[in-house]
């Protein structure tokens, strides 16, 4: 707010030293009430400016503030309407302005730069801000989504240890996870594949609901969780989490 009336001011005030010291320049076209009209509309910018905040800082009802606001409204406006004035008087006036007016000529020019400037100005901010909405946030978001989410390779999936399941003693010794790896066998792709037994309650695939059958090869996680070899790969592909804790088996770490 204060950048904005020390701006409008320092029109008001640039525009009224220009006017005094051109009494003896007579331009062809209503420059010099140009000038004194855009400085009328600085000071009512001014003074709408101030008044909003002081309504919006005191006890003054919700009408007050919107009579401002309608107010400042309608000089802007009004500001439009009186810059397409200017500049026609500009190009009326012609070469003969830059002749017998320099001052007043210059200064108009000036004026009507920085308002097209600030009209530019905002409609690229605006497109800037569209363009952030509805495409790089988006963008970034999905990225990140990837990121996080990113499924597992195959060469991944095929490093996890691999284990054929064998239908365990309800009274064996199990360890702190419910696992016991009880020994190697072969299997038909004549690779030795361990059997891993597993206390009975702990013994169904998370991701299928189903009990554990013997000869069944699983697949287990670093974070000692186990599921149908085949189950396990197809979420893995998409998520390379484990269903039950989140155990991201690429970072090693966990999400939650």
């Amino acid at each position: 707010m204060v950048v904005d009336l020390v701006w409008n001011m320092g029109f008001v005030v640039v525009a009224l030293v220009v006017l005094l010291s051109s009494f003896k320049e007579r331009p062809s076209t209503p420059l010099r009430l140009w000038l004194f009209g855009y400085s009328l509309q600085c000071l009512f910018h001014v003074a709408f400016v101030y008044l909003h905040f002081l309504f919006r800082n005191s006890s003054y009802t919700f009408s007050h503030n919107r009579i401002v606001k309608n107010l400042e409204s309608i000089n802007t406006m009004i500001s439009s309407i009186w810059w397409v004035f200017g500049f026609y008087w500009i190009v009326v006036g012609g070469q003969a302005l830059l002749q017998d007016s320099p001052r007043l000529y210059w200064l108009t020019v000036v004026f009507l730069a920085f308002d097209l400037f600030f009209i530019i100005f905002c409609i690229g901010m605006a497109f800037v801000i569209f363009f952030a909405l509805c495409c790089c946030i988006p963008l970034v978001a999905f990225a990140y989504a990837m990121t996080i989410r990113k499924g597992a390779s195959e060469d991944d999936i095929g490093s996890l240890p691999k284990y054929r399941f064998r239908q365990a003693n309800p009274m064996g010794i199990f360890d702190n996870d419910g696992m016991k790896v009880v020994g190697a066998m072969e299997s038909g792709n004549s690779n030795s594949v361990n059997e891993l037994s597993l206390h009975p309650e702990d013994s169904e695939c998370c991701i299928c609901l189903s009990q554990y059958v013997d000869g069944v090869e699983l697949y287990t996680l670093p974070c000692n969780h186990h599921f149908h070899c085949g189950c396990i790969s197809r979420w893995l592909r998409i998520n390379a989490t484990c269903p039950l804790c989140k155990y991201n088996i690429l970072r090693g770490d966990t999400l939650v």
